[in-house]
């Protein structure tokens, strides 16, 4: 069993009221699920109403990244601070005691009331190759580097013949179309970073994300069994999504909807 949840959708910054109420309006977090295991890919205030499975599996959270809209929700999920049993927290993108200095920093004063992180004693921070070992390749994990200022990971997680491929903050250019080609191959699920449309980019170069219609051609050209795309720009309306869902043709390419569960 393989699944992927979405908890949180949104790029940059939370989006509120009903005009983000069908898609979602929560910062980025994913979790992926197994008979033995519970991951969380990034801690945007989506993971502050994941639910966190008690004891009878494994969890661990993984990051993509540290900018605030992946990692701003960590310590609003209340389980953190009763839970008995250790999260594994790691990166691919830094060693353990890196990532846990960052967020130690991150939740700190002046930009966070004191003494709060040390309470959520639940969390570990380990090196991404002692994780590995950890998860037991159920399922396997694997990452790739994309194209974000400061740095950002894609991974991938197989269990069996199923693959889930989740691939945000990246500044798509031709020349990682075969590397990442590569990454995406026989993949069931793609999360896809669409934060902006060709149009929108132009002024936008550098800033590290791709767009929907460069979605479209990923998705053409990798074979993909679904790409969904995620990261939605925190202006981009329920209208607005639903105009351009429905200026996709086929159905492998879909915007992602905060509370989504795809199982395979």
């Amino acid at each position: 069993m393989l699944s992927l949840t979405i908890h949180g959708v949104r790029g940059s910054s939370p989006a509120t009221g009903k005009n983000f109420s069908k898609y979602g309006g929560n910062t980025t977090c994913f979790e992926i699920e197994t008979e033995e295991n519970q991951i969380f890919i990034d801690a945007g205030t989506g993971f502050s109403s994941a639910k966190i499975d008690e004891g009878l599996k494994n969890v661990y959270l993984i990051f993509t990244h540290l900018h605030h809209d992946h990692l701003q929700g960590l310590l609003f999920n209340p389980q953190l601070f009763v839970r008995n049993q250790e999260i594994i927290v790691t990166s691919a993108l830094m060693n353990g005691a890196n990532l846990k200095q960052y967020v130690s920093e991150y939740f700190s004063p002046p930009f966070f009331p004191p003494n709060v992180f040390s309470y959520a004693n639940c969390l570990n921070f380990v090196d991404f190759e002692h994780f590995i070992v950890l998860s037991g390749q159920n399922p396997s994990v694997d990452f790739i580097r994309l194209q974000h200022p400061g740095g950002a990971t894609g991974y991938s997680f197989t269990s069996g013949s199923k693959k889930i491929v989740i691939a945000l903050d990246n500044e798509f250019e031709l020349e990682q179309e075969r590397h990442l080609l590569s990454f995406c191959k026989n993949a069931d699920i793609l999360i896809w970073d669409g934060m902006y449309t060709n149009e929108e980019i132009k002024h936008k170069r550098g800033w590290g994300h791709s767009t929907i219609e460069q979605a479209i051609y990923f998705a053409e050209k990798s074979g993909v069994k679904k790409t969904v795309i995620c990261h939605h720009s925190p202006t981009r309306s329920d209208a607005d999504i639903d105009a351009m869902q429905a200026n996709i043709s086929g159905k492998n390419v879909e915007f992602g909807v905060e509370g989504t569960k795809l199982k395979l």
